[in-house]
């Protein structure tokens, strides 16, 4: 089994245009790959924390959804208009 440690998906948002940044050992890219601002000198732990796209773990587990309705009748085809 192979264990990741907790800042493996850790990235840092751009302060320029707010997407997601690696860090990669801790350090920062010299530019950022989306909008090229500079990023020398800035901290990785200073920036925000990139929201990531999934949802924390929910606590119990949720109930299966029912089933779907049944879909509706169909209506009848509209009569051609005359120009």
């Amino acid at each position: 089994m192979c264990f990741r440690p907790a800042e493996a998906n850790a990235g840092a948002a751009c302060p320029n245009c707010g997407k997601k940044i690696n860090v990669t050992q801790g350090l920062l890219p010299k530019k950022c790959p989306f909008c090229k601002t500079s990023l020398e000198g800035i901290d990785p732990a200073s920036l925000a924390p990139a929201a990531s796209g999934a949802a924390p773990a929910p606590s119990a587990p949720q109930a299966a959804p029912s089933a779907p309705k049944a879909p509706g009748a169909p209506t009848a085809p509209k009569p051609p208009t005359q120009q």
